[in-house]
Protein backbone atom coordinates (compact mmCIF):
# COMPACT_ATOMS: atom_id res chain seq x y z
CA UNK A 1 0.00 0.00 0.00
CA UNK A 2 3.12 2.30 0.86
CA UNK A 3 4.84 1.51 -2.74
CA UNK A 4 1.24 3.16 -4.24
CA UNK A 5 0.65 5.97 -2.10
CA UNK A 6 4.22 7.07 -3.30
CA UNK A 7 3.81 6.57 -6.91
CA UNK A 8 0.41 8.47 -6.42
CA UNK A 9 2.01 11.29 -4.73
CA UNK A 10 4.51 11.39 -7.22
CA UNK A 11 1.66 11.43 -9.94
CA UNK A 12 0.09 14.21 -7.68
CA UNK A 13 3.14 16.24 -7.69
CA UNK A 14 3.64 15.97 -11.80
CA UNK A 15 -0.06 17.59 -12.08
CA UNK A 16 0.71 19.86 -9.76
CA UNK A 17 3.81 20.41 -11.38
CA UNK A 18 2.52 21.02 -15.11
CA UNK A 19 -0.06 23.36 -13.82
CA UNK A 20 2.65 26.27 -14.04
CA UNK A 21 0.64 27.70 -11.42
CA UNK A 22 2.32 30.42 -8.90
CA UNK A 23 0.06 29.30 -6.36
CA UNK A 24 1.91 25.85 -6.00
CA UNK A 25 5.42 27.49 -5.56
CA UNK A 26 5.00 26.73 -1.88
CA UNK A 27 4.42 22.95 -2.06
CA UNK A 28 6.80 22.58 -5.29
CA UNK A 29 9.88 24.64 -2.76
CA UNK A 30 9.25 22.51 0.32
CA UNK A 31 9.12 18.93 -1.35
CA UNK A 32 12.47 19.87 -3.36
CA UNK A 33 14.19 20.30 -0.59
CA UNK A 34 12.90 17.46 0.94
CA UNK A 35 14.93 13.55 0.96
CA UNK A 36 12.31 11.87 -1.50
CA UNK A 37 13.95 11.78 -4.73
CA UNK A 38 11.55 10.52 -6.54
CA UNK A 39 8.88 13.82 -5.31
CA UNK A 40 11.97 16.31 -5.36
CA UNK A 41 12.38 15.71 -9.16
CA UNK A 42 9.09 16.65 -10.04
CA UNK A 43 9.34 19.88 -7.36
CA UNK A 44 12.57 20.47 -9.42
CA UNK A 45 10.43 20.70 -12.65
CA UNK A 46 7.72 22.30 -11.58
CA UNK A 47 9.76 24.80 -10.04
CA UNK A 48 11.85 25.17 -13.36
CA UNK A 49 8.48 25.58 -15.63
CA UNK A 50 7.17 28.27 -12.82
CA UNK A 51 10.63 30.17 -13.61
CA UNK A 52 9.90 32.99 -11.14
CA UNK A 53 12.69 34.87 -9.13
CA UNK A 54 11.88 32.83 -5.84
CA UNK A 55 11.83 29.63 -7.72
CA UNK A 56 14.93 29.97 -8.85
CA UNK A 57 16.20 30.86 -5.66
CA UNK A 58 15.03 27.90 -4.23
CA UNK A 59 17.31 26.02 -6.76
CA UNK A 60 19.82 28.19 -6.84
CA UNK A 61 19.96 27.54 -2.87
CA UNK A 62 19.94 23.62 -3.02
CA UNK A 63 22.36 23.12 -6.05
CA UNK A 64 24.24 25.32 -3.69
CA UNK A 65 23.91 23.08 -1.39
CA UNK A 66 25.06 20.03 -3.05
CA UNK A 67 21.13 18.57 -3.73
CA UNK A 68 22.29 17.61 -6.93
CA UNK A 69 19.15 18.97 -8.51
Amino acid sequence: MEHQDHGLRCWLLELISESRSVRAFPLLAEVAQGDDEALREWAVRGLTQLGTKEAREVLWRERANGRGL
